[in-house]
């Protein structure tokens, strides 16, 4: 196969197009905001097993997302499949080649509703099934909510899911289920654990359920006491049996995947590392096999197998950027024909057939949102199926550049900065852009509409991974742990003057925006280090520390205790030391605000004891609340008028470039 494959391939147009390329601006032309803001043309496209249909997400003119579905075999127009009503679509997969399953929530709460679809069916919504109701549509039709949490997809078997929840409707007792994509029975599994009453249920988010290829629930972890315990089934038949332990708040074990066999369990393992390693266990002896790789640089991000899990393929790790390492050379033959057919991109397979013959691939950059491609691997070609978002001009928009400084207590830290296009050595407008999280997330190198929307304003963009973020080994986020507005804080201070001293900003025109803990970065940047910004924008952030650690504690579980105790911090006196709220009055520029009513991570009155206190203390401020809204603004014209909001804010405050 791969001699036919030795020249470029034939890159085709066909009609499966969803959107072509129009007139392009010239660069440097102020792009209408709702280009970088309104829902994709496609996204998340994946195949069936088959290879015969091609499904995406896509708004087809509803203007909530909705499955749109492509047969490949007639080349036909993609279709409706099914779209939103209550619930905005936020994902789907296939279960064999004859149902979508896909989920949503209402109003931001984040408790998914899943419905199945039949690919035959001929209108959209057409024969839906519902399979679990979100616990928003309990509350507000007053209907008692099937929920579910799926554990696994069971990509081998075509009509089940793997499920956590109620058995029926109105049950109060929770536990693991088949459940039937056709007609939404469920069906108990035999070799989990007794069923637990509702007040009991948060015991499973605090461990992880594995099951091997035939559906059965072989490996987890799970927390005991303030440990946590990796437990494997030899046999499906057995008892748990222990292979491993590590203190509950630095896990040292990921359980992944089996192996085709059923007996090879993949993992990673940062026991003694200070990066997570790949290695392989075996479940029946229990023995842990040698070291497969560990990245150079960076961590590794995902495991590369083929679609039955028989062959390893490879490994993509994180550094400045993606990076592969093929252990299967023919794997590795075909990516670099696929990289030589689209040159200038990072080129990923995302979906496959289940004999690899037809493969979907997207083609993305800094500057390029990404385009999806279908390869047909025998005929030696490639069909577009379409841009993710064909209103963005690659040539119109700014390189995202890794960079690295160091601290002020001597830590490297890494980041990206992207630039106005022209601004050669102007100094100009500079936004500091802290990622939220904070512990484990990092920013990566690839297109973001939000910081190519502000660059394309005049600003540059500036985003640090602070001490605390993942990707640079377990010292560099421990580094952060009890950091809240100390030493990650600093680093974002030592990230302005570095811009400064590199003649990139000007310092009287510095601001700081983020969200999630990017938006408490945002407070902290204000209230303990006024001198540095001349506005800040707090999207979504948590202003009292306090009332944070309480309320989470109260309806959390045992894993985000340990978040809170061994990450965060606890003691009293210290998170009052540490909460923007309790310094509001050190305030001396303008600040924006925007939280969602129904945010189930920060609560709203994170927004409200804020404003009581800028009010108190006389302090200019705007703010922007959402009633149908949680952590982020998800309905397309919600977010495109907080767009407007922050572009209006930003102009007056900081200005551009000139």
């Amino acid at each position: 196969m791969m001699k036919a494959l030795s020249l470029r391939f034939r890159l085709i147009a066909t009609a499966w197009c969803v959107s072509l390329l129009g007139f392009i601006p010239a660069p440097g032309t102020t792009i209408p905001l709702e280009d970088f803001f309104v829902e994709p043309d496609i996204r998340s496209a994946q195949i069936s097993p088959d290879g015969r249909h091609l499904a995406f997400l896509t708004t087809l003119g509803y203007g909530k997302v909705g499955v749109a579905l492509m047969d490949l075999a007639s080349g036909g127009a993609p279709e409706a499949l099914v779209s939103a009503q209550d619930e905005n679509i936020k994902q789907f997969f296939w279960k064999g080649n004859d149902y979508i399953v896909y989920g949503g929530d209402i109003g931001g709460e984040e408790i998914s509703a899943w419905r199945s679809v039949p690919v035959a069916a001929p209108k959209p919504g057409a024969k839906r099934r519902v399979l679990a109701l979100s616990e928003a549509y309990q509350e507000r039709y007053n209907e008692d909510a099937n929920v579910m949490w799926i554990v696994d997809h069971l990509r081998y078997d075509p009509y089940h899911l793997l499920v956590f929840g109620r058995k029926e409707t109105g049950g109060n007792t929770f536990s693991m289920y088949l459940v039937d994509v056709r007609d939404g029975t469920r069906t108990s599994v035999a070799h989990y654990d007794p069923p637990v009453a509702h007040d009991e249920i948060q015991g499973f988010f605090d461990s992880r359920n594995v099951a091997d290829n035939a559906g059965r629930l072989r490996a987890r972890s799970r927390l005991a006491g303030r440990n946590l315990v990796y437990e494997v089934r030899p046999a499906p038949e057995d008892v748990y049996r222990k292979v491993a332990e590590s203190p509950g708040g630095a896990p040292s074990w990921e359980f992944l995947f089996f192996g085709a066999d059923n007996e090879t369990l993949y993992l990673l393992n940062s026991d003694g590392s200070d990066t997570p390693v790949l290695q392989a266990l075996n479940v029946r002896t229990r023995e842990l096999g040698p070291p497969l790789f560990r990245a150079p640089e960076g961590e590794i991000e995902n495991v590369l197998t083929s679609w039955d899990r028989s062959r390893l393929y490879g490994v993509t790790y994180v550094t400045d950027k993606r990076h592969y390492h093929f252990f299967d050379a023919h794997r590795e033959s075909l990516q670099q024909v696929i990289d030589r057919s689209l040159p200038g991109t990072a080129n990923d397979v995302v979906s496959a057939s289940e004999d690899e013959k037809t493969l979907v691939i997207r083609a993305a950059s800094d500057r390029d949102p990404g385009t999806y491609y279908v390869l047909n691997l025998a005929a030696g070609r490639m069909g577009l199926i379409g841009k993710v978002n064909a209103r963005i001009h690659p040539e119109q928009m700014c390189p995202m550049e890794p960079i690295s400084f160091t601290a002020g207590d001597g830590l490297v830290l890494h980041g990206y900065l992207t630039r106005p296009l022209g601004s050669g050595a102007v100094r100009v407008p500079l936004i500091i852009h802290p990622h939220g999280g904070p512990y484990g997330i990092r920013d990566d190198w690839g297109y973001d509409g939000e910081v190519q929307f502000l660059a394309n304003r005049g600003y540059a963009v500036l985003q640090v991974n602070y001490r605390g973020s993942g990707g640079y080994g377990r010292s560099f986020e421990s580094a952060g742990y009890y950091e809240w507005g100390g030493k990650m804080q600093q680093d974002l201070m030592d990230a302005v003057h570095w811009a400064v001293a590199q003649g990139i900003a000007d310092p009287a025109r510095v601001a700081i925006y983020g969200a999630s803990y990017g938006g408490y970065a945002t407070l902290a940047g204000l209230v303990f280090t006024p001198e540095l910004y001349c506005c800040g924008a707090n999207y979504v952030g948590p202003s009292d520390l306090t009332l944070l650690v309480n309320m989470g504690r109260n309806r959390g579980t045992r894993s985000s205790d340990i978040f809170y105790r061994e990450h965060l911090g606890m003691d009293h006196a210290y998170l009052e030391s540490r909460s923007p709220i309790n310094f509001v009055e050190n305030i001396r520029v303008p600040l924006f605000n925007a939280y969602g009513f129904n945010d189930p991570r920060v609560d709203i009155a994170q927004w409200t004891r804020l404003e009581a206190k800028l009010k108190r203390f006389h302090k200019p401020y705007e703010i922007l609340l959402e009633r149908n809204e949680g952590h982020g603004f998800y309905n397309e014209s919600n977010r495109i008028e907080y767009y407007k909001r922050l572009e209006a804010f930003f102009a007056r405050y900081l200005g551009s470039a000139p």
